[in-house]
């Protein structure tokens, strides 16, 4: 489905990215790991259109995608929920909702999109006249992956999606993906801190170090690793 070669990526003269390669298939939940300043953002960013590659290719279902725009992207099947949320404030959960499904301006349909929504987040509905910046991190969280799924991705990029959330709710948010990945098929390209959930929902993961992949492979052996195990898990 994604594949990516040879990625690199600068911020003026800093290099971000070196030679990344790395693949998502059809249905799969690939984690991205690494410290801070690793890489896993600028890779999303690029993915999705919002940072241009200085070198390599990212293909999707075959097509080069690298350097489009992010409409573009977007139309092809990508959704993007980056770290810190970025709810429109102002809007209520439903505006905000219909705002990520106004990439198809001829669809007018979305009570399956907000019944999945709603079922994977009930919270939302409860709160679907309530506007933005009334909700708590973790509501504000729910509805920007909320977001993301009303432009139908085929594959969704998520970004530190437990960033500042309690503990129950990063439990709750990673069963919602979980879910998700199951009952849709929906694939899935995870940048998450906590390795050890992360891993846990995974099917491969990819681990960055400076903006190169150090490691990779299945998640269950990546898991047990004494590497990671030490680096993440703190044994």
């Amino acid at each position: 489905m994604l594949e990516i070669a040879q990625l690199s990526v600068s911020y003026g003269p800093i290099r971000a990215l070196a030679d990344v390669s790395l693949r998502v298939g059809p249905g799969e939940i690939v984690a991205l790991l690494g410290a801070n300043g690793a890489g896993k953002t600028t890779t999303l960013g690029a993915i999705s259109g919002l940072l241009r590659p200085q070198a390599g290719s990212i293909t999707f279902h075959g097509a080069a995608i690298g350097g489009l725009a992010v409409e573009r992207i977007v139309r092809l099947g990508i959704a993007h929920c980056p770290e810190g949320r970025r709810v429109f404030p102002g809007l209520t959960v439903m505006e905000n909702l219909r705002a990520g499904g106004a990439i198809h301006p001829a669809r007018t349909d979305f009570s399956a999109d907000l019944d999945l929504i709603f079922t994977l987040f009930p919270r939302l509905a409860e709160r679907r006249k309530q506007r933005g910046w009334s909700l708590s991190g973790g509501e504000q969280q729910m509805l920007a992956v909320g977001r993301a799924l009303m432009s139908r991705p085929k594959l969704l990029l998520l970004d530190e999606p437990s960033l500042g959330l309690a503990p129950l709710l990063v439990e709750q948010m990673f069963a919602a993906i979980s879910q998700l990945n199951r009952e849709t098929g929906l694939a899935i390209l995870l940048v998450e801190q906590n390795a050890a959930l992360a891993l846990d929902v995974a099917h491969r993961a990819y681990v960055l170090e400076t903006g190169s992949v150090r490691l990779s492979g299945p998640a269950a052996d990546l898991a047990a690793d004494p590497r990671i195990r030490e680096a993440y898990f703190g044994e």
